[in-house]
């Protein structure tokens, strides 16, 4: 609630207004029934999984893209896609009212590593197809991997740093 008692003095509301609204958000708290809590604590660990499910799914689907695209259009590609589902997961994530600033970090560090690591196998993978079809179409997994990660934390890190937006809760 500390956070929340800062935040609202740094928008210039009254100590009572203050007082008021942390009086009716943890009556709101402590009014949720058990079934919520435990759908509330479970929720962000299915999210994670699906977000790195979704992850997965994209870095297979492009590799029909890795074996016929090479050079600008492979990469735009990449990060329109990179792009796109960043905004998709930053939506989501906003969403969940529950979670805090610890869930956040985790998020933002764990959901672009390991869209680094499923792009980094499935583009070895894809290199690995294309030498054996003998298709020039060989590209360095590290920079496909990191032209991902970087295009799906793009919409967090201008959320989060450049629109300054903190929407985690109390």
């Amino acid at each position: 609630m500390n956070r929340l008692t800062e935040r609202l003095e740094k928008k210039g509301w009254s100590k009572k207004d203050i007082g008021r609204a942390s009086e009716i958000i943890h009556n709101a708290k402590q009014l949720k029934t058990p079934e919520t809590r435990f759908l509330e604590k479970r929720v962000y660990w299915v999210l994670l999984f699906v977000i790195i499910a979704g992850n997965f799914a994209v870095s297979v689907a492009l590799v029909p893209a890795l074996l016929v695209l090479k050079g600008v259009f492979l990469y735009i590609i990449i990060i329109i896609l990179g792009i796109v589902f960043g905004l998709l997961f930053e939506i989501v994530i906003r969403g969940i009212e529950h979670l805090e600033k610890g869930h956040h970090m985790l998020l933002s560090i764990l959901i672009p590593a390991t869209a680094l690591a499923n792009f980094f196998v499935v583009s070895n993978m894809s290199n690995n197809l294309a030498r054996e079809l003998s298709l020039a179409t060989v590209h360095n997994s590290l920079v496909i991997a990191a032209a991902y990660s970087a295009s799906l934390a793009l919409p967090y890190i201008i959320y989060r740093f450049v629109l300054k937006i903190e929407y985690y809760s109390c």
